[in-house]
């Protein structure tokens, strides 16, 4: 997102000099602050701008009404708007300006207790069936290709959003059928194969929309030729559910893309496990390679075992138990 787009979001106030300038120095220091930080720091400086007086600051009443966890939010999500408000605090006290950063021991420990929306491989076909479906229009000359494609990706190969929407051209090689990912979370690049019958999809789609193989444009462009946006692509997804026909959660929210990412995770897992019984303790690293986990455990997180998993762990489990608690043949 380009600098005047960014400063377009912010709302006038006392604090958003300061906030603007906040980004600027995590950019150029080379980290990523895009998306949702983005969001996050703005939703901040909306906050500091109601609470503060003459001059930009944030005091502890401020900072602490902040970062406390809302109705209904998931323990991440208050975590992330806290580390955002960490960094800024810190930036404004290097910058010798009124502030109060929250203290690690802020929040308990963090316990995960998101539960991911895991597609049915029905709702993956009706999904996709209705992702075919859309029509061109003048206003969004790619979209009928482009999310298509994209969305068979996603569940294809469970890429994070950003990495789907910033693959380049050149990324794809379609004669291995393999994707690079340069430079993602984490500073980590890494290679993606795909399948046959993605790889045979992608090359339908390349010719379709008419790619010079050598160029170095978005593979998956937005109707001026960007990077397309997360939430356009968010509500584009949203209308495709309701086309496919899967409700919105309890909650009133609906699966998000990156469900998409859980979903697949979740299939590997199980056919790594399964169809070539692979223990869990092989299988994991070979997903956290492929979906560029740093951490076992973050693939441990995205891995919620349904109940048919649970009766075959147990079945292993059962001749070692039975080893060590042998039958009682006396009565208690």
């Amino acid at each position: 997102m380009t600098d005047n787009k960014v400063i377009s979001l912010f709302p006038n106030g006392i604090c958003t000099e300061v906030c603007l300038d906040f980004l600027r120095f995590k950019r150029e220091l080379g980290q990523k602050f895009e998306g949702s930080d983005i969001y996050r720091l703005r939703d901040i400086c909306c906050q500091m701008n109601k609470a503060a007086g003459n001059t930009p600051e944030l005091s502890k009443d401020t900072a602490l009404n902040i970062a406390h966890r809302r109705d209904g939010e998931a323990q991440g999500t208050q975590l992330n708007r806290i580390r955002i408000l960490r960094k800024l605090a810190e930036y404004m006290a290097s910058m010798d300006m009124e502030t109060y950063i929250i203290p690690k021991n802020f929040t308990q420990r963090y316990k995960y207790d998101f539960k991911p929306y895991i597609f049915s491989r029905e709702q993956i076909a009706a999904v996709l069936k209705a992702a075919d479906k859309i029509k061109y229009k003048s206003c969004s000359p790619f979209a009928h290709l482009v999310i298509p494609a994209i969305l068979r990706v996603f569940f294809g190969c469970g890429l994070r959003s950003s990495e789907a929407r910033s693959l380049k051209i050149n990324n794809v090689d379609l004669a291995a059928g393999i994707l690079t990912i340069e430079k993602s979370k984490n500073n980590i690049s890494r290679y993606v194969p795909m399948s046959e019958s993605l790889t045979v999809h992608l090359r339908k789609y390349t010719q379709a929309m008419g790619f010079d193989i050598s160029d170095n444009a978005y593979f998956f462009p937005s109707p001026n030729g960007g990077v397309y946006h997360d939430t356009t692509l968010r509500d584009r997804f949203r209308a495709i559910m309701s086309q496919a026909r899967i409700p919105a959660l309890g909650n009133g929210k609906f699966p998000r893309i990156h469900d998409a990412r859980h979903t697949f995770i979740l299939y590997s897992y199980a056919k790594l496990t399964g169809e070539l019984s692979l223990d869990f303790y092989t299988a994991l690293p070979i997903i956290a390679a492929y979906v560029g986990h740093t951490n076992i455990k973050d693939t441990q997180r995205y891995i919620h075992l349904p109940e048919f998993d649970y009766s075959g762990i147990t079945a292993i489990g059962n001749p070692v138990i039975d080893t060590f608690l042998p039958e009682v043949t006396f009565d208690v």
